[in-house]
């Protein structure tokens, strides 16, 4: 199986990585899918059971699929030569990020756009669609107000917004074709089954799960934060690295290398680790061991301090627990901007995209 990928699929042979999981994610989903689809249009209902069983297929043991079609998706936006061109100029090179992922709450081009023209060209700094340094990443309260900004930019209005006023049209373009083609998705299901509740549950609700989802990993990404001398962000702190992860998907725990150090493929990602050993020691990074990304978000939004001080790595080996505690809280809530509840349209994502702090696009 894994000659085939290497020799049919992908472009380069490492890739071939990828080949199990996408083939196991492309089976279940298609099939969960079609079957979905197929008793609404032949019976005119769906029962609620199946509608049960429809999201454990969805998410999959341990989150595999879910994670799996988000991961493939995300690869796909970062590599465009992913597949082989044969490949590309028949299904598109943008099999989970465009057509498969509609079901997983994807706007098309999403990845393509937003999250490698925005999210990494701001590195999660002001302006970014993604932006959390204004709120207190440990409050629940808080976390409510980011999902709200999450979903602008998981249905690719901010985002589009935000191209326009940098001048990046064909950006806004091809994000605005992706938009429409979502919706357009959405009503072709609608006039098939002839039903608002299997367009609600099966197409709409993945959206807002992964609105969900995303807004809550990025806190476990991005959720400490910390200045140099002269005021600058640390990159080994406002990024996080999990090392021996419970669901690692080919490197995607390592969140600091992902924007810092995009060229490391993950299975070279221990050397790296080893190289970094000394700034990691320095500016006492954000890393932390055995433990998944999605419980690593909920301990820092529920400010569980001490049993984030239990997982968290110190390479200088001389702070007690209470210290880490302390430093892990402080860094959690410090801000590097005020979200004004009375000016919410200040400071929205809308419009934080004006401030100085923005770089243009080239």
């Amino acid at each position: 199986m894994r000659k085939f990928a290497e020799d049919y699929i992908y472009s380069k042979p490492r890739h071939a990585d990828f080949f199990a999981i996408s083939l196991i994610t492309l089976i279940v989903s298609l099939s969960s899918i079609f079957f979905m689809l197929y008793w609404q249009m032949s019976t005119g209902r769906l029962q609620w059971w199946m509608v049960t069983i429809y999201y454990f297929c969805w998410v999959g043991f341990g989150g595999r699929i879910m994670g799996a079609a988000y991961t493939l998706a995300h690869k796909e936006g970062h590599t465009h030569t992913l597949y082989k061109s044969w490949f590309r100029n028949i299904f598109g090179g943008h099999i989970f990020e465009n057509i498969l992922g509609v079901f997983f709450g994807n706007v098309p081009w999403n990845f393509t756009t937003s999250h490698i023209f925005i999210h990494h060209r701001l590195d999660g700094g002001l302006g970014d669609t993604f932006y959390l340094w204004d709120l207190d990443r440990s409050s629940m309260y808080d976390f409510m107000l980011y999902l709200y900004r999450v979903l602008q930019h998981t249905s690719g209005f901010s985002s589009v917004a935000f191209f326009k006023r940098q001048g990046h049209h064909s950006k806004a373009k091809q994000l605005s074709e992706g938009i429409m083609i979502y919706w357009v998705v959405a009503l072709v299901l609608l006039m098939l089954t002839r039903s608002v509740m299997f367009v609600v549950f099966i197409y709409l609700q993945p959206f807002f799960c992964m609105t969900f989802f995303l807004a809550l990993i990025n806190i476990g990404f991005h959720g400490f934060l910390e200045f140099d001398e002269s005021g600058k962000h640390v990159p080994e702190v406002d990024a996080t690295t999990i090392i021996d992860g419970d669901d690692d998907y080919f490197g995607e725990d390592d969140h600091m290398a992902h924007h810092y150090n995009t060229t490391v493929y993950y299975r070279d990602l221990p050397e790296l680790h080893k190289k970094k050993e000394e700034i990691f020691k320095k500016n006492r990074a954000s890393v932390f061991q055995k433990v998944s990304i999605f419980e690593l978000s909920i301990l820092i939004v529920l400010g569980q301090w001490e049993k984030l001080a239990e997982i968290y790595v110190d390479y200088s080996g001389s702070m007690t627990k209470p210290e880490i505690m302390s430093m892990l809280r402080r860094r959690a809530k410090l801000k590097e901007a005020v979200y004004d509840l009375d000016k919410l349209e200040e400071t929205s994502t809308l419009s934080i995209i004006d401030a100085p702090a923005v770089k243009k696009l080239e």
